[in-house]
């Protein structure tokens, strides 16, 4: 009886490995947000924002998957583009000169369609090499990339921090804003906005980095990185009509597994009428 039990349990935890390496990883899902009607601004009424993070590529993120993915952001057909930071991992071959171009080949097919926005995670800019090669691919595939900086859309506000691992993130709020205009804020690691006072009005945090807790004990996070142990995924309010969105991300690191933490994209959706 209890050899039978045994095979049961090696059994189980094997059909879990297998799951958590093979299957979970790619189980991507779009998951939706209707902004509040007071946090929009008049040109983005009706329009849609598409927001995702971490993509970590290399051997286990390829660029054929990056195609797929690009073509379910397209797929979406939103206004604006928004990177959350983390293109590559440890394991990315940053020498290879073919690869890269295939990456801004995936990459360009959304600023193709719309107007792209990125900030850097901490991979991004760990080494001096990272920070060049993410910065030439961002830069080349037709992003914008924001340091600490402010990017006017018609008529909404778009600011982008740099990472907090490595850099020095500040936030200089706009003149011409009052405290009830609403600021869309891009900040790679969730917990520097809940370490420092949020920004103030009516503003939304997008953040990554935390992989959802990547490989979790049935949604108990395991390990988290640093600046992801308190928000880890989902909406958070902070500080009045401020909150925190937090994607789960896309690919992998380290172990290249998920279990329990399944990867997604964010859409953002304003309202109609205001």
């Amino acid at each position: 009886m209890i050899i039978y039990l045994i095979i049961a349990l090696l059994l189980l935890a094997a059909t879990f490995v297998l799951y958590g390496f093979k299957v979970a990883p790619w189980r991507l899902r779009v998951k939706s947000y209707k902004l509040d009607p007071g946090k929009t601004r008049g040109s983005f009424a009706g329009k849609r924002i598409v927001f995702f993070s971490d993509i970590h590529v290399g051997p286990s993120f390829t660029a054929d998957k990056l195609n797929k993915l690009c073509r379910l952001i397209l797929k979406q057909e939103p206004r604006m583009i928004l990177f959350g930071g983390d293109m590559v991992e440890e394991k990315t071959d940053l020498s290879s000169e073919v690869f890269k171009t295939e990456i801004i080949k995936e990459l360009s097919l959304l600023s193709d369609f719309c107007p792209c926005f990125a900030v850097q995670g901490n991979h991004d800019v760990e080494t001096p090499v990272n920070r060049r090669y993410t910065t030439d691919v961002l830069e080349a595939s037709g992003f914008t990339l924001l340091q600490n900086s402010w990017a006017d859309i018609d008529d909404l506000a778009l600011f982008g921090f740099e990472n907090a691992t490595h850099d020095q993130p500040l936030f200089i709020d706009k003149k011409d804003l009052s405290e009830d205009s609403f600021r869309l804020l891009l900040c790679h690691e969730p917990g520097y906005v809940g370490k420092y006072k949020p920004v103030q009005g009516n503003s939304l945090y997008l953040s990554g980095h935390s992989h959802g807790g990547q490989v979790t004990f049935f949604g108990l996070p395991l390990i988290l990185p640093y600046l992801a142990r308190r928000y880890v995924r989902g909406c958070h309010r902070l500080h009045g009509n401020s909150r925190l969105l937090i994607s789960n991300g896309v690919g992998t690191v380290h172990i290249h597994a998920r279990f329990c933490a399944r990867p997604d994209i964010i859409v953002l959706d304003f309202p109609e009428t205001l």
